[in-house]
């Protein structure tokens, strides 16, 4: 109330009390409601500043001043969607010619076009911040891990915040309406939350992305700019280990000289026992892993890979408190190049490497190889890849597990959604006809649900069970260390075991046998006894999961006694000798395509039950008759595919000049894409324009 001047009798002067009303004085309201909402926003960049603290007046503000925080499965299509192939029944041809197509559907769409109800009032939707982190100090989280989770410090010179939008990957609710569904694999069958979609802005823009532009754009708030140059990853991670160490197993503490070469000397030998399980109802220590991108000297380092990077070590690293610790693990081409023993040498090659990332690099060449593994007569990047991963395990033996992803690959989503979600499926498979199952192309639309295609496999195996993998494997020379089966057969297993086992070896491609086909490497055995006739596994593209156990066991084989075998059979082959777990995990692969699933399903899955592409017509094989197709898929060894959907969600026109910003930015908004990986074969093409400017 406000008192307001009378006239009373003979000018007697009185005052009375007012209330407040839009109708008397809507100024008033309009200054007070500014007011308060300044205040808001004061209160929430403060709050942002600061990190999570224990502030209570921020706490208490922080609802009304922040984005909407969303946690995966939180928001569903409310009309849900069938695995059904509409086209399943459409006439196809032998050779997938007929439908062989571009589906410009995969193009069309963007933000202002999106399956969720928020786009159809004409305003451009707003993103949320996606949090996909465990509920970290929660009662249920201290029941089962040891320690307590601490904020990390970020490269904004305060602790991270996960309802801060600046620290995080924003989404938006839905998906672009219309896009095909996958092919391969599913956002369902490893419970990757596929209801939800990023835009360039919304998934990189806390890493600097476009931040050389003041150009406002729709949905996206600028965040505040980072000197990224005076940034040490490195530094962050070290520290963020050093907050969290009490999660983690005491030996944890990592040798801090990342920035020198991998060294002739092995500082501690790790052991190749097995551990023992954590006894029910006892609290465990965190597995931690080392995440390794693989790059070359020569490389031109572009601002999208240094965004793709930040990206990894922010969502992997520093905001999950050091479960992950991201390296790069580089190849020197020259191999006449001193880097052990000549620090101009080294200094130059470290030179080449943006300054955040100079501490968390590592270098290696060919010579390097042959020293520790002279027994092998080839070290070339196609036949031995896994032998500079194997060296650090040696050199780093506190990690868990080691993650390999090459610098040409992207993923459009939060990173350790995706991890998460491919070592839980992986987690969960049940042993029994696992090696069968792996060599799959899980097509939904013609197999089902995930639930559908395990029944289908396993009624095709149940007469043939005998010829099934059930445990290590014989004939070939190596004496197992691994798990022997609980049961003599497979089938005195009802799916039991298994699950619940972490998996040794986790791919993101089909798992093999290479003996009968044609395809580019089944000869390249060394010193095994048996020779060819040795068993023998593969899976193309060395990016996935390998446990140190694994590795430690190549190591051993080829440093010791020379056994080897090329770079895509090495991993999947180990752990058939050895019996350890080995899980193919069916994310979802889209085909740039009129294909129907009936179709791919048949091409790529060709032979026995028990031995899927395992023959002479396998869609392994080297003969390019099937090329038309793996060139349009959206995760292979070489695509187009993969470039043209990451080059048109980035803003430039495809590699065909197709599409760019002018062509559909008015009328879409924005191009989507959900939470997907993508490998280019080519992506040198695309990384090249990636500094802002339109490829013409």
């Amino acid at each position: 109330m406000d008192p307001i001047l009378t006239v009373r009798g003979k000018g007697l002067v009185g005052f009375r009390p007012r209330v407040l009303s839009l109708r008397s004085r809507p100024s008033v309201w309009l200054r007070l409601l500014a007011c308060f909402l300044g205040l808001l926003t004061i209160l929430g960049t403060f709050s942002c500043l600061c990190g999570p603290g224990d502030n209570f007046l921020l706490r208490q503000w922080s609802h009304y001043t922040r984005p909407a925080v969303l946690r995966p499965g939180q928001y569903r299509e409310t009309a849900g969607k069938s695995v059904e192939d509409l086209g399943r029944n459409a006439e196809a041809d032998e050779m997938g010619i007929v439908h062989d197509k571009r589906d410009e559907s995969f193009y069309l769409g963007g933000t202002l076009t999106l399956t969720s109800s928020q786009s159809l009032d004409g305003r451009h939707p707003g993103p949320v911040i996606y949090d996909p982190y465990p509920d970290y100090n929660s009662k249920q989280w201290r029941k089962t891990y040891r320690g307590r989770f601490q904020p990390c410090l970020g490269p904004r010179g305060r602790d991270l915040d996960r309802t801060c939008s600046e620290d995080m990957v924003l989404v938006y609710k839905g998906k672009q309406l219309g896009f095909p569904e996958s092919r391969f694999g599913s956002h369902e069958a490893i419970d990757l939350d596929g209801d939800v979609c990023t835009d360039r802005y919304s998934r990189f823009g806390a890493y600097g992305y476009d931040d050389d532009s003041e150009d406002d754009v729709p949905g996206f708030t600028r965040p505040p700019l980072v000197h990224w140059n005076e940034v040490d990853w490195s530094d962050l991670q070290s520290h963020c280990f050093e907050r969290n160490a009490d999660r983690y197993k005491p030996n944890s503490a990592l040798n801090q000289t990342h920035q020198r070469p991998l060294s002739f000397e092995l500082r501690e030998p790790p052991r190749e026992t097995f551990e023992e399980p954590t006894a029910t109802g006892v609290k465990r220590y965190h597995a931690r892993s080392a995440v390794l991108i693989r790059a070359w000297n020569s490389m031109l380092w572009t601002q999208n890979h240094r965004e793709y990077l930040r990206a990894m070590i922010m969502e992997l690293s520093l905001h999950s408190g050091a479960e992950y610790e991201v390296f790069l693990l580089i190849h020197v081409k020259d191999d006449e190049l001193p880097i052990i023993s000549d620090a101009k040498t080294m200094n130059n090659l470290r030179k080449l490497i943006p300054p955040e990332f100079r501490n968390i690099a590592l270098f290696f060449n060919n010579k390097l190889l042959e020293a520790w593994y002279p027994k092998i007569p080839d070290h070339s990047a196609v036949l031995q890849h896994h032998q500079p991963l194997q060296i650090f395990s040696q050199l780093y033996p506190n990690f868990d597990y080691y993650w390999q992803f090459e610098m040409d690959a992207r993923h459009t989503g939060n990173i350790y959604h995706f991890l998460d979600k491919a070592t839980s499926f992986a987690k969960q498979q049940p042993r029994k006809y696992l090696w069968e199952r792996n060599a799959y192309f899980y097509t939904p639309g013609a197999h089902g649900t995930w639930a559908e295609f395990l029944e289908m496999t396993n009624n095709s195996l149940q007469d043939v069970s005998a010829n099934t993998i059930w445990g290590p494997i014989l004939g070939t020379g190596i004496r197992s260390i691994g798990p022997e089966p609980p049961n003599p057969s497979p089938e005195d297993d009802d799916f039991d075991w298994g699950v619940g086992e972490e998996a040794d070896l986790i791919t993101f491609l089909p798992i093999f046998s290479p003996k009968e086909t044609t395809w580019t490497f089944p000869d390249k055995v060394w010193n095994f006894k048996h020779g060819l006739h040795t068993p023998r596994r593969a899976r193309v593209i060395t990016m996935g999961r390998y446990s140190r156990r694994l590795l430690n066991l190549i190591h051993k084989s080829q440093a010791t006694q020379g056994l080897g075998l090329a770079s895509e059979m090495t991993g999947a082959s180990w752990s058939l000798y050895h019996g350890l777990k080995a899980v193919h995990v069916p994310h979802p692969i889209y085909a740039d395509g009129q294909w129907t699933s009936n179709e791919l399903a048949r091409i790529y899955n060709r032979g026995l039950p028990e031995n899927i592409n395992g023959g002479p017509d396998s869609i392994w094989n080297f003969d390019h008759l099937y090329d038309h197709i793996m060139y349009r898929l959206s995760y292979m060894f070489t695509t187009h595919t993969a470039e043209d959907l990451y080059r048109r969600w980035l803003g430039y026109r495809t590699a065909e000049n197709e599409g760019g910003k002018k062509a559909t930015q008015a009328a879409s908004g924005e191009m989507v894409n959900m939470s997907e990986i993508f490998l280019f074969g080519g992506i040198q093409g695309m990384i090249r324009n990636s500094y802002g400017k339109e490829s013409e």
